[in-house]
């Protein structure tokens, strides 16, 4: 008979320190979020602790979790290198279907930073980036607009990461960005020493305001794992959550508090049934886009007998209204050969026929679906070098796209619609 645990391990943590190292990320799009983590591992004949096979995975969470998809797999044990992404810590910015991977290595006993991207909803990675040392990213709620942090400054693309220029005179960041392109949010502190404050700027720390937050909204730390504050669905809304002790030093309660007045007041939405701390890291959170709406992320480590092993398993609550109101509860078991295809983005029942591929230039595009809102091109550095709108609510949509001007190669097209992105490869020769 399987067996079902709620586990505790550094590969599957989710709630951390700071909003560029989550393992969880918001969608551009209401509704999706994205999950990296252990997908499954196959033991060696000495049993646990010793493994054939380990996977990470990225997942793709939609319809308000009803929704899994695997886009993306790799190798636990593989070396960590410039040509293949590894699944590590999962960010977005405000584009559908763009996602950024941003994976930590060590190389000669040194820290480094490795910068990925993906316009695909996470099928297919460009590599952008590695710096020595530890560099933190943070895609805001604007499309293509990345911040990166080092001990050298603070620099900014608007390109998706391509390029980055140094913002002279901004020397800090905060964990969360709000809704607006230079809003950050942050919370930090340490009771009983040096109780949490909860920290907002609209300028990028050049002003900002500073509120101190009651113990009973949030307390600290269990195994090192920290606060951590998320933006709601509009402006001024904030959630934080926190772990607080429950009777005893064995068992905590999850607590998550809200604030409509950017920190002003706060309100517990979600408080889960203690937890011996074992089993504190099986639990994440979300905010979604859309005002009201959050998600509850339970992890579980799925017994597996032939071969011996484990898979996982997500459990996702979705609240709305604040959390007056659990529409339902989705569990999805994930195990090998999960029957959802990797990279499968279709957008329900999209049709897109592209030709011819290869081309000289011309290129048809035609589309079943509703309301088409525009194709774009991207080079394999992910620049955007060419765009159509469309205009109006259309059952069928075609379009011949002259790229006769672009250079021979390899280019994306992203076909967007109301249901979703499609993105297809064609060559230029």
């Amino acid at each position: 008979m399987k067996r079902i645990i709620l586990f505790l391990s550094t590969l599957f943590v989710v709630v951390v320190v700071t909003a560029q190292s989550r393992f969880i990320a918001r969608g551009a799009e209401p509704g999706e979020f994205y999950i990296s983590c252990g997908w499954y591992g196959i033991y060696s004949p000495s049993g646990p602790g010793s493994y054939d096979t380990l996977r990470k995975a990225v997942f793709r969470i939609s319809e308000n979790g009803k929704k899994l998809s695997v886009q993306y797999d790799a190798d636990y044990f593989q070396e960590i290198t410039d040509s293949v992404m590894y699944p590590y810590y999962i960010l977005t910015d405000a584009t559908p279907g763009v996602l950024y991977g941003n994976v930590p290595t060590t190389k000669n006993s040194l820290e480094h930073t490795q910068l990925w991207v993906s316009f695909d909803y996470g099928k297919n990675w460009t590599f952008r980036e590695k710096n020595i040392g530890a560099n933190y990213y943070y895609p805001v709620n604007v499309e293509g607009l990345v911040y990166r942090a080092t001990l050298d400054g603070i620099y900014k693309s608007e390109d998706y990461s391509r390029n980055f220029i140094i913002m002279e005179n901004i020397t800090r960041i905060g964990k969360e960005p709000g809704i607006d392109e230079e809003e950050f949010l942050d919370v930090n502190g340490c009771y009983p020493i040096d109780p949490y404050k909860f920290w907002h700027t609209n300028d990028l720390y050049q002003t900002y305001t500073e509120i101190s937050i009651g113990e009973e909204y949030v307390f600290g730390s269990v195994s090192g794992i920290t606060p951590d504050v998320f933006r709601g669905g509009l402006p001024g809304e904030v959630y934080i959550d926190s772990w607080f002790p429950y009777n005893d030093s064995y068992f905590w309660t999850y607590k998550v508090s809200f604030s409509a007045d950017t920190g002003q007041t706060f309100r517990h939405v979600y408080i889960s049934e203690p937890h011996h701390t074992h089993f504190t890291s099986s639990i994440g959170f979300m905010s979604d886009r859309e005002q009201g709406v959050f998600y509850i992320i339970k992890y579980y480590k799925v017994e597996d007998t032939d071969p011996w092993g484990w898979h996982i398993q997500l459990c996702i609550d979705y609240y709305r209204d604040y959390g007056e109101t659990l529409v339902d509860t989705y569990c999805h078991d994930v195990p090998k050969g999960y029957v959802n295809a990797i990279g499968d983005i279709s957008a329900g029942s999209m049709t897109v026929q592209v030709y011819p591929n290869p081309t000289r230039g011309m290129i048809n595009v035609q589309c079943l679906m509703i309301n088409v809102q525009g194709v774009e091109v991207f080079d394999l550095m992910g620049r955007k070098v060419f765009e159509q709108k469309a205009e109006g609510r259309k059952q069928k949509a075609e379009w011949c796209l002259d790229i006769s001007n672009l250079p021979d190669g390899m280019y994306f097209l992203r076909i967007i619609s109301e249901q979703g992105v499609v993105v297809k490869k064609v060559v230029k020769n």
